[in-house]
């Protein structure tokens, strides 16, 4: 518990003077107050504590995706994995690759998502982070990028939320997950999205989805889907 003193110091020197010519001692006289401390005050502190502590996070994190993306990396193709993957697929479906990204566009009756496929390579990077904060950091940014296509939807929404990073020697894998389900009194939207990442041989590949309707079963298969894709990430 912090307290604070303030202190008042008052000196009266009196010089009189004796037959010896001897000096009398200063006399100081002391004031102190005491401010108590109450609950609201620690919350107070508490809170900027932690406040301060998620923004220097937030601005380490920004710095590494910067770096990322200014480091010496190139795109490679992943058109062979998402046409595997999309075989037999229960959505309308359609591809663009832009800027080394595959993204495939789904619609279902009762709702739509994106997938967006991608494959780094770092070898000529140069990036000074060890694998699990590369995957964890890269795979947490993708993963807010992706869930934000769901308009309407933030993280209170969600009633399942999934993250685990694995390490095995020089390969790593990262998944992270959330389900959605978010009734406004008229209908019930129910949601899926999910980041999944391997970092193997200097090649990152990360598979980034997210989908919205109203139909459960759609909700499921696009979980099936994107369990498809991952399985066909090389680990």
């Amino acid at each position: 518990m912090k307290k604070i003193y303030s202190a008042m110091v008052s000196a009266a020197i009196a010089m009189t003077m004796t037959a010896c010519g001897t000096i009398s001692p200063p006399i100081q006289t002391v004031e102190t107050t005491t401010i108590p401390i109450t609950a609201e005050s620690l919350d107070s502190a508490v809170s900027s504590e932690v406040e301060s502590t998620v923004n220097n996070e937030q601005v380490k994190s920004d710095t590494f995706i910067a770096e990322f993306f200014d480091s010496n990396i190139s795109f490679e193709d992943t058109s062979e994995l998402v046409t595997e993957s999309m075989k037999g697929c229960a959505f309308e479906n359609e591809t663009d690759n832009f800027n080394g990204v595959n993204k495939v566009t789904l619609k279902g009756k009762n709702g739509g998502g994106i997938i967006n496929v991608l494959c780094v390579d770092l070898s000529q990077s140069q990036l000074d982070y060890d694998m699990k904060y590369i995957l964890e950091n890269f795979g947490d940014y993708y993963f807010g990028q992706t869930s934000a296509q769901m308009n309407g939807v933030t993280e209170d929404d969600f009633v399942s939320n999934y993250r685990m990073t694995t390490n095995v020697y020089s390969n790593g894998k990262y998944q992270r997950y959330s389900s959605v389900q978010k009734t406004d009194g008229m209908a019930t939207q129910f949601g899926y999205t999910e980041t999944y990442a391997v970092l193997s041989e200097n090649k990152l590949t990360v598979v980034s989805g997210a989908y919205l309707g109203t139909d459960m079963m759609e909700r499921q298969s696009f979980s099936q889907l994107m369990g498809k894709l991952a399985e066909n990430v090389k680990y």
